[in-house]
């Protein structure tokens, strides 16, 4: 396990203290062989730099680029976060007892859901599609592993790196083969990314929680699907002597690009280039995580189309969901007890809602307004608490009544944007990080447009 002053070394110091901090530039995006490193632990700023030098760099150029972020989830372009994530869970955990609320990211590539701490380093290359190959750079990574004394590495058929271990069961050692990384992909014009994680000593016991979602068995999504494998540590305690040996083996990997400047990008300086605070607003924007949801139905009962069993289904009554990039399409409740009047009325509620936002309607006090019609029944009118009730639970895995985790994650992306827009616009409020860099007065820029909310 990672010492304290390991485990919270992204917010203490640089991760490579010896690099020399400089400002991605023109020149720099030019060069046919490129290294960056960053010292900002925010995983939306350091996913915009990476879409950043993917769009501005060289067409013919191969770049690395090395990060660690604080304590996030983060998703694929096209997975559902509500079949992917325990979202109550994500709201209320801390890694490590750092005071610290996790991000809820969706990046631009594909591939499933994966947790991120500071015992988890990240490994970008970017590269000439021409030259794309699903394995190439993984075994870039299990070379350098290998380098540092890491046995039993190697690259599995789904383009995983995984490693060998043996396991105590009982009395004898069984072998087994867990992950240790995974990866995903980006195509462009000109242009391919290989990007990946690398699990060194992550706080484990975390992350197979934070990734099982309650609500993913009522839900048929047509998003990509995680796959789940069985993970491990390769035991690595400090992040810099695995970045270091990447970079060591990408040097190696191409000599004829040699020497290359290993250039490490300051959290401030990254945020004055107006290519990546544009990107920054749009992975922050409540849009953009949860509106980028491919199509799904959620069901409280099996059905045709989805046969797999409920866990606890409602006796009285079946409900079922359709919605599009989180807005809700369309809802019917199956009952004997609401007359076909009343279904209708109560129908209109939801139509059209984004699910994000629906705990701000879903509090009992505001049924008359919303709600166009009187029940005169008693026995319906809790019914009809009762099935919005479960449709909130399912959905956000949480009761109606509750603080509402989607919309603390969506608070959590304002208040993101907010600091660092104050970092970028020379503000006093400035994230720890940012002054323990010693970084000179900033220039004050013109606030751009930004994103509705």
């Amino acid at each position: 396990m990672a010492t304290p002053a390991i485990r919270n070394a992204w917010r203490t110091r640089s991760i490579f203290p010896t690099r020399h901090a400089r400002p991605i530039t023109t020149d720099s995006l030019s060069r046919k062989f490129q290294i960056y490193t960053s010292q900002s632990a925010n995983p939306y700023l350091n996913l915009s730099i990476e879409h950043h030098l993917l769009e501005k760099s060289d067409p013919d150029s191969t770049i690395l680029f090395l990060y660690t972020n604080e304590p996030c989830v983060v998703i694929g372009r096209n997975q559902n976060p509500w079949t992917e994530v325990n979202l109550p869970q994500l709201a209320k955990t801390r890694i490590r007892h750092q005071k610290l609320k996790h991000h809820l990211v969706r990046r631009r590539s594909g591939g499933g859901a994966v947790v991120h701490d500071s015992g988890n380093a990240n490994w970008s290359v970017i590269f000439p599609k021409d030259a794309f190959d699903r394995d190439g750079h993984a075994l870039m990574v299990v070379e350098a592993l290998k380098n540092m004394g890491i046995k039993g590495v190697k690259v599995n058929k789904r383009h995983d790196i995984v490693q060998d271990v043996q396991e105590a069961e009982g009395s004898e050692p069984t072998p087994a083969t867990n992950k240790i990384s995974g990866s995903a992909y980006k195509l462009t014009g000109k242009r391919a990314l290989h990007h990946g994680t690398l699990l060194l000593n992550s706080d484990l016991k975390d992350i197979s929680g934070l990734l099982r979602s309650p609500a993913a068995p009522y839900i048929a999504a047509q998003g990509v699907e995680s796959v789940r494998s069985p993970v491990c540590n390769v035991g690595v305690e400090d992040n810099a002597d695995f970045y270091n040996a990447v970079i060591d083996q990408f040097k190696a990997m191409y000599p004829e690009g040699q020497p290359v400047e290993v250039i490490e990008v300051k959290q401030r300086e990254a945020l004055e280039h107006n290519n990546i605070w544009k990107g920054l607003q749009e992975l922050l924007s409540p849009k953009w995580l949860w509106e980028s949801t491919p199509k799904f139905r959620l069901s409280s009962h099996p059905t045709p189309e989805d046969p797999r069993p409920r866990p606890n289904p409602p006796t009285d009554f079946e409900l079922s969901l359709t919605a599009r990039h989180a807005e809700i399409l369309d809802v019917q409740i199956y009952t004997s007890d609401l007359r076909p009047p009343h279904q209708l009325a109560s129908l209109n509620f939801f139509l059209k809602q984004k699910i994000h936002e629906l705990p701000r309607y879903c509090e009992l006090r505001y049924w008359d307004v919303y709600l166009d019609f009187r029940v005169d029944n008693g026995k319906a009118l809790a019914l009809r608490n009762e099935t919005v009730q479960q449709m909130c639970k399912w959905l956000m895995a949480d009761d109606m009544l509750a603080t509402g985790p989607l919309r603390g994650i969506t608070q959590s992306l304002k208040t993101t944007l907010k600091e660092l827009r104050q970092i970028r616009q020379g503000g006093k409020n400035l994230h720890p990080c940012e002054k323990s860099f010693g970084v000179m007065p900033w220039t004050h820029k013109k606030k751009e447009d930004e994103y509705d909310w």
